[in-house]
């Protein structure tokens, strides 16, 4: 699954539990190819003296809580075949050095469902991490709580770590329901698939769906049918979600107004989108671009 489309999944999720995290947390995936935890998003804490990270910072996969656990879950041969290029470099006095060590740990969270730093990679800083899976319980990404030792001690780890798990069953939920659409677009009749084609090219372009069953010699009754009954939701809704999916990277990577992306995305006015915004996303278009922006 794409980066961009992970971080949209998971960002209204992420931000629904900005008042219950105690210090900074984010959404972090796995990049295999570097043997690296590489975080997509983040969200300070509330404290003044909080961690802060940029988006794509890289952490090692034996040191930080969000890289075991995303280790952990891969499938065996990928888990072995990852561990082999893994150095095991000292970072503090705590960290995990060697091959057999690292993966009684990982047996023990693939038990326990959740990983700790307790200063494996940073003196003084403590870490969890959950992971999130799709259906084939492969991971595709990992949520992850990072803070002062002093301030985040077991006990508050711990119930950091329960709401991400929380956080994580949900967005695992937003996945499944992806990863059914893109098999179902993969797999639907000839049709269907013109009508997602027309769907998603370009997103914020007027799409006439009579003229689209015509073409496939259909009325607009009888593909309105068949679209639900193959992709699962209908014409509408899907198109709304990828428009929503736009709005939501107008916001974070440009410098376009509310006005101007309400125009762009064909929808009636400001209001209008900030109405149906709120109600898919949890907050309004302003708030979203200031958190978004403001925590990466």
């Amino acid at each position: 699954m794409r980066h961009e489309t992970l971080k949209t999944l998971a960002t209204p999720f992420l931000l629904a539990i900005r008042e219950k995290m105690p210090e900074t947390y984010g959404l972090s995936v796995l990049d295999e190819k570097h043997a690296k935890n590489l975080i997509l998003y983040s969200i300070r804490g509330p404290d003044y003296i909080c961690f802060s990270f940029k988006e794509k910072t890289a952490t090692p996969l034996h040191t930080s809580a969000p890289g075991k656990a995303l280790v952990a879950f891969l499938p065996e041969k990928r888990r072995a075949a990852l561990i082999d290029r893994l150095t095991f470099d000292r970072l503090t006095p705590n960290t995990i050095t060697d091959r057999k060590t690292f993966e009684k740990r990982l047996a023990l969270i693939r038990g326990t469902g959740y990983a700790t730093d307790i200063a494996e990679e940073i003196n003084c800083c403590h870490c969890g991490g959950v992971v999130i899976l799709d259906p084939n319980k492969t991971p595709v990404a990992a949520l992850w709580l990072s803070g002062i030792d002093k301030r985040l001690r077991k006990k508050q780890l711990l119930a950091g770590i329960r709401i991400l798990q929380g956080a994580a069953k949900l967005i695992e939920a937003e996945v499944a329901k992806r990863f059914v659409s893109e098999k179902r677009a993969d797999t639907c009749s000839p049709c269907v698939a013109a009508a997602l084609d027309a769907l998603s090219k370009p997103v914020g372009q007027h799409v006439d769906y009579a003229a689209l069953a015509k073409a496939c010699h259909l009325s607009y009754s009888t593909l309105r049918t068949l679209f639900r009954s193959e992709i699962g939701i209908t014409l509408g809704q899907y198109h709304l979600n990828l428009r929503i999916q736009e709005v939501q990277r107008l916001l974070t990577q440009t410098p376009l107004s509310i006005t101007e992306i309400a125009a762009q995305l064909k929808f009636y006015d400001q209001k209008h989108l900030s109405a149906v915004f709120k109600r898919k996303v949890g907050v309004s278009p302003l708030a979203y671009r200031r958190q978004t922006t403001t925590d990466t």
